[in-house]
């Protein structure tokens, strides 16, 4: 039986631009590229809101305005148990991101919904937070459950 380690937190951001594409990360890894919403780890003693704010400027170099959380999901696995936070927010700006190479991000880009069905998004059970932007002001929060285990 693996040794339990406390949950990770992590949180990721729905941006969408004036047309209401939604920005994705490619993520480029030595088993395969995959897109994301931006995001990353929180960090001891820091708010979800806060970690969201710092974790766009890391990624994407620009500020960024923390809306609402609008779903929770969860990935449990023998070696590790990760808890998201997904949030609505807005970035200062719609381009000119200084992506980081470096930390395996291949490329920041916007989609519609129509596109996101044929990537490989990760986990893929967002997907549906992406349908009926109109419906995101409700204020209740979703819950996505337990994903799909990957490697």
């Amino acid at each position: 039986m693996a040794e339990y380690q406390n949950p990770r937190l992590r949180v990721a951001m729905i941006a969408r631009d004036i047309n209401g594409r939604i920005l994705l990360l490619q993520h480029v890894r030595e088993h395969g590229n995959y897109w994301v919403l931006p995001g990353g780890g929180v960090d001891l003693g820091e708010s979800v809101e806060d970690a969201m704010v710092r974790e766009i400027r890391e990624e994407l170099g620009v500020e960024s305005e923390v809306e609402r959380l609008v779903a929770i999901g969860e990935l449990i696995m023998p070696s590790r148990h990760v808890v998201d936070f997904f949030f609505n927010g807005k970035l200062e700006k719609d381009s000119g991101f200084k992506v980081k190479y470096e930390e395996g991000i291949g490329d920041a880009r916007w989609f519609s919904v129509e596109e996101i069905e044929d990537l490989n998004i990760l986990p893929p059970e967002i997907k549906v937070l992406f349908e009926n932007p109109g419906e995101s002001g409700s204020g209740e929060v979703r819950y996505l459950g337990r994903y799909e285990s990957r490697k």
